[in-house]
């Protein structure tokens, strides 16, 4: 009987708070995601996207972290997010967007002072179907490099929606090889093309993975006075198998949107001239928003290491992210340190300007496979365009205080960032 009444108690005093203080007990969730200014972008889309965001009780919802995911889509030069009620008291997520110009013909050029002027024209649209699927279809000339390509991608979107990319190229280029003191150390020609395939899948909200698989095609022709070098310099064809993982957390402000990430990735290639080559790589980006939320510190740090790999397919000093080595100069192993600030300068409607300044550290492989530890600096101004999916404009100065040279590069169009 005691143990009746007990529970009666429970009950009375349950019913009475309840009915005094009902959303303390029976929180509101999120009951549905409405959007207002979607025009080419797919609703069905942007509501799989913000999936993670439904369901959620009203009072643990994070307005700012919503904002951050949209604008991560880097589809929307305007966003506005606020939790709002029906008219029948049910809370719901309201999502006002204004859509970036995403299809665009995009005639460039480029100028550094080892390169010379480089041009070209794309078409190109980050937002196919309306579902964020990427195409790019173009080509580039210069003097020393002519170059058509194509690609077409679909981000990975959650762990059971994954991603792919496929690809080609055909290129034409007079390839010269230079060592850290900007010397030449041998020319040759070389003419092919490419095609390549990937998959990727978000295995966490906030990591995924790549696999992919290549083939590549290089004819070289070469002076004799470099035959010396003709174990190095044969065509060949090349099979390629690749993997890697990234993680990723952005971070969104007033001025920039910044991420601190992690990236690994590794492949191994089998070549028709014999053999088999490996190539390894590792990246760190620190990108830190400071109290005063126009100044950020930039951070990178970056790893490459191949075995056996073809002269004709070395990558340049920008596999670890530093600029002041010969941009002519190409190494089997290679790591770089940055270190640095930007500070953003005018801030409009359509655009926002911003000023860098990076100290720079490269080590490395020289061509005739001496050690190479290098010092300088990078400094320059970047122009973010609100309303298109790509910034437009770069002028950029990188120091070697090592070897004392001074490299100048600018851009306009999808070029230098």
């Amino acid at each position: 009987m005691r143990l009746f009444a007990g529970f009666l108690l429970f009950f009375i005093i349950f019913s009475f708070v309840s009915e005094i203080f009902p959303q303390d007990l029976t929180e509101q969730a999120v009951t549905e995601i409405r959007f207002e200014g979607l025009k080419k972008t797919k609703e069905s889309y942007m509501k799989a996207v913000l999936e993670r965001f439904s369901k959620v009780p009203s009072s643990a919802l994070d307005l700012h972290e919503v904002e951050t995911a949209l604008e991560e889509l880097r589809l929307f030069s305007e966003i506005k997010v606020t939790l709002e009620k029906d008219e029948n008291g049910n809370s719901f997520l309201k999502i006002k967007v204004k859509e970036k110009f995403s299809f665009l013909p995009i005639p460039f050029l480029m100028y550094s002072s080892d390169q010379g002027f480089m041009g070209g024209a794309f078409v190109m649209d980050t937002n196919a179907f309306g579902i964020r699927d990427n195409y790019l279809v173009g080509g580039v000339f210069s003097k020393n490099i002519q170059m058509a390509l194509m690609a077409y991608s679909r981000p990975s979107l959650d762990a059971a929606h994954p991603g792919f990319s496929v690809g080609g190229a055909f290129t034409h280029r007079d390839r010269e090889e230079k060592n850290s003191r900007d010397e030449k150390m041998l020319e040759y020609d070389t003419m092919g093309g490419s095609v390549n395939v990937s998959v990727s899948d978000k295995i966490t909200k906030r990591s995924k993975i790549l696999v992919g698989l290549g083939y590549n095609y290089t004819h070289i022709d070469f002076d004799k006075k470099y035959s010396e070098y003709k174990e190095k310099l044969r065509s060949f064809h090349a099979v390629t198998l690749e993997g890697g993982w990234n993680f990723t957390i952005p971070e969104l402000n007033e001025w920039f949107m910044s991420e601190k990430s992690v990236s690994i990735g590794g492949n191994v290639t089998f070549l028709t001239t014999g053999g088999r080559a490996s190539s390894f790589d590792a990246e760190i980006t620190i990108q830190q928003p400071l109290p005063v939320t126009r100044l950020r510190v930039l951070t990178h740090y970056a790893g490459y290491y191949s075995k056996y790999l073809p002269l004709a397919l070395l990558p340049s000093q920008m596999v670890v992210g530093t600029t002041i080595m010969p941009e002519k100069f190409h190494s089997a192993k290679m790591a770089g340190i940055d270190l640095g600030l930007e500070v953003g300068i005018y801030k409009m409607k359509y655009f926002v300007i911003s000023a860098y300044g990076l100290l720079e550290q490269f080590l490395g492989e020289d061509f005739g496979g001496s050690p190479v530890m290098d010092f300088g600096y990078s400094t320059g101004v970047k122009v973010y365009l609100k309303n298109f999916a790509f910034p437009a404009i770069s002028v950029g100065v990188s120091h070697d205080i090592t070897q004392n040279s001074l490299k100048f590069s600018a851009a306009i169009g999808v070029g230098g960032f």
